[in-house]
């Protein structure tokens, strides 16, 4: 039995996404020292997090080196990349000619969606997705793309400071925006974490 249609859509992994990534954050605003390496363990965890509550199997570095494949007792539904240096490289051409794993012998099955989580400057917001939504066109299933906007900050280790997580979903119709919100969880209002920031000033 295949899984439910609406079951793990890009819309439940764009919210858990959005959660986890604030949830046991590498850094806070005295310890900045996160380096691009713990970020990269950052994201993997939370791909794994949110597969456990999708009832999915993770798997790292599998079906033509993906980054992560997430499969259920049918096969494979989701190829997620995400990738340091932005979305110029090839990791969109890899997500979209995944060969797709089916526990049915000779049967064809297509991804669900195909997730990149990566990185941009943020005067550079439009290029990114002018850019994925021409490459995108064509692909025979959607695209979830977390992109974290950035500018250039000597405070941090990796020389980024992390603006917002803009969440987008793309298809042959073009783009649909799902999801913004502040990429550090201090900057979340109201929440604990801007409560802890503002007593910790006084």
């Amino acid at each position: 039995m295949p899984l439910p249609v609406n079951w793990a859509s890009a819309e439940d992994f764009a919210t858990l996404f959005q959660y986890f990534w604030h949830r046991d954050f590498p850094i806070d605003e005295i310890s900045t020292g996160a380096k691009r390496t713990d970020w990269t363990i950052h994201i993997g965890v939370i791909v794994r997090s949110i597969a456990d509550l999708m009832g999915l199997v993770t798997r790292f570095e599998r079906r033509g080196r993906k980054d992560a494949v997430l499969s259920c007792a049918e096969g494979d539904e989701l190829a997620i990349e995400w990738e340091w240096g932005g979305v110029w490289g090839n990791e969109l051409d890899k997500l979209k000619v995944h060969n797709a794993w089916s526990a049915v012998k000779g049967k064809e099955k297509l991804l669900k969606y195909a997730v990149l989580i990566t990185y941009t400057h943020t005067p550079n917001i439009d290029k990114v997705y002018q850019h994925v939504t021409e490459k995108w066109k064509d692909a025979r299933y959607p695209l979830l793309l977390v992109l974290v906007d950035v500018k250039k900050s000597k405070r941090f280790t990796v020389g980024k400071e992390f603006k917002h997580i803009q969440m987008s979903l793309f298809n042959s119709t073009g783009r649909t925006d799902l999801r913004v919100a502040p990429a550090f969880p201090w900057n979340v209002e109201s929440s604990r974490w801007s409560y802890l920031k503002v007593n910790n000033m006084k």
